[in-house]
């Protein structure tokens, strides 16, 4: 673990949050900032710890998950380079990580002390309503999907994964999935089977293309169809 009171200031990859800050304030966000790096699998905080961070991903893919009835883990989001977790954390009354974070690739992310980070927030107007944007933003993002994930049947969730993969987490066609199909099916609330099978006759009407990992959408309007009658 790297400490680096200029890292902040002389990072090549700041967010469009921290970039509002001027040179003394990323100096001071420096001070509370630890560098380090995970391993694909590794737990990067965990439900339930003391809640000290904020964390900024700098490279890689992580997801958050939280445990369920019979201690079974549901994942919540997969999120990528740029994205902020754990921003509950500022809540002076949350004592405990709410979720727990794991790096499905490679990552390398900054911890950031929440007081630090609070401080700031309270010095820079500006930088707080982004921050505050930016939360808003990501709850809304969660509570479409988890509105879908109700009202939706599995083929239907499963159709809006896959567009959520292409739009939000790998803004691309193909992509490359980094999470196995027992995760994909945390995601959307069923059985790794059930998440085989369909991909399978997704497959074969030709609406998708499955190679090792790698998944392309061929047929956009037929998945839009199974998306909306669900």
């Amino acid at each position: 673990m790297t400490i680096k009171t200029d890292a902040c200031l002389n990072c090549q990859i700041k967010s469009n949050v921290v970039s509002i800050l001027n040179d003394e304030e990323l100096c001071e966000l420096g001070k509370g900032c630890l560098q380090t790096e995970f391993r694909k699998g590794e737990l990067i905080f965990k439900e339930g710890t003391p809640a000290h961070h904020v964390v900024y991903i700098r490279e890689g893919f992580v997801k958050l998950s939280k445990k369920g009835i019979g201690e079974k883990d549901y994942i919540l989001s997969i999120h990528k380079k740029g994205a902020y977790l754990a921003l509950n954390n500022l809540n002076t009354r949350s004592r405990q990580n709410s979720v727990s974070a794991t790096a499905v690739t490679p990552v390398k992310v900054c911890f950031i002390d929440t007081e630090v980070f609070g401080l700031l927030l309270k010095k820079n107007g500006q930088f707080a309503s982004e921050v505050i944007q930016y939360m808003v933003s990501d709850e809304m993002n969660y509570f479409d999907r988890l509105v879908n994930n109700v009202q939706q049947q599995v083929p239907g969730r499963l159709a809006n994964s896959l567009f959520y993969f292409r739009d939000q987490v790998y803004n691309e066609n193909p992509f490359k999935l980094d999470i196995t199909k027992q995760e994909l099916a945390a995601l959307i609330g069923t059985s790794r089977e059930s998440v085989a099978r369909l991909l399978k006759e997704f497959q074969e009407a030709g609406i998708i293309r499955v190679q090792k990992n790698t998944f392309t959408i061929v047929e956009e309007k037929k998945l839009e169809e199974i998306q909306r009658k669900g």
